[in-house]
């Protein structure tokens, strides 16, 4: 039983909680292993494994707050070193993403990101379209704009902090998130003792370091004690399958998937873990009888 205990505080995870006043809401994960498979998968270096990183972790904590399948995605695009990022997140504890390099930064780009934008989407039971908003990158690091855009897009004083940290081989060692948002009725006077909490909180990657879990840095970051309300485990993990591959390409016709086979373009990446699938010459062939029979 102690070892099932363990392995569970130890394991990736976002703990939602909220204030015993119920003036704020919280939620605070450990991403290490996620952030850890992101980067070997899409074998990475360091900078786009540390702002896909942010990104997937911020994806998580958004997510957290959400019911069942809903998911956040979150997409920045800029001038900088890094050209996109994309970063998907499921309520459930899915998350994946990826994220692209620049050839011509703008050389007067002071950020990963530099000058860009950012949309977020929540795609949530009920809704015919993605509930979505888009601002101007902030500071192009992910964290800042990720606040901003809660405080300005959706009115919602929020405190992020995104931590990554690395070993000295340049994989990723630790990373950690914390959201935390007031809630109707807060008093300013507590909305700023908020702010002042995270701006001295120092790394939460030293937190794991010390053996700190979600709830342990909760109950020392929080204006006030808290209720916790859910924990849920979260893994990089897609559900791609050469199933849904092929029945992507069955939408481009026999002439297109004819033509692949000519060309011997059996491989298919996913862009959102880097999975490999081939395609056999018997999938080739099924395919195509497939769109035969769609096509008579």
């Amino acid at each position: 039983m102690d070892e099932i205990k363990r392995k569970w505080t130890e394991r990736d995870r976002v703990v939602r909680a909220i204030t015993k006043d119920g003036m704020f809401r919280a939620a605070c994960i450990r991403s290490t292993e996620l952030s850890r498979a992101a980067q070997d998968r899409h074998h990475y270096e360091p900078l786009r494994a540390l702002m896909l990183a942010r990104a997937a972790t911020g994806a998580g904590l958004m997510a957290s707050f959400l019911n069942g399948e809903e998911r956040v995605v979150i997409q920045l695009e800029g001038d900088g070193p890094v050209a996109s990022i994309y970063a998907e997140a499921l309520q459930v504890g899915e998350v994946r993403g990826y994220a692209t390099l620049n050839s011509k930064p703008a050389e007067q780009s002071t950020s990963a990101l530099g000058n860009g934008i950012m949309k977020v989407s929540r795609i949530l039971y009920g809704k015919y379209e993605p509930v979505t908003g888009i601002v101007e990158l902030r500071r192009g690091d992910v964290t800042s704009d990720l606040g901003y855009y809660l405080t300005q897009s959706e009115q919602i004083p929020s405190a992020f902090v995104l931590d990554v940290s690395f070993d000295e081989e340049d994989h990723i060692k630790q990373a950690a998130g914390l959201l935390i948002q007031a809630m109707p009725g807060a008093r300013p006077e507590d909305i700023f003792r908020a702010y002042d909490t995270i701006d001295y909180l120092g790394r939460l990657t030293q937190f794991l370091d010390d053996g700190y879990t979600p709830e342990d840095i909760l109950r020392q970051v929080m204006p006030t004690d808290i209720d916790i309300l859910a924990s849920t485990p979260v893994d990089f993990f897609c559900r791609c399958s050469i199933d849904r591959f092929k029945g992507m390409l069955l939408t481009l016709g026999y002439d297109e998937v004819a033509g692949m086979e000519a060309d011997g373009q059996n491989e298919l990446v996913c862009q959102y873990c880097n999975a490999h699938y081939y395609l056999s010459e018997q999938d080739f062939k099924d395919m195509k009888e497939e769109l035969v029979v769609r096509r008579n």
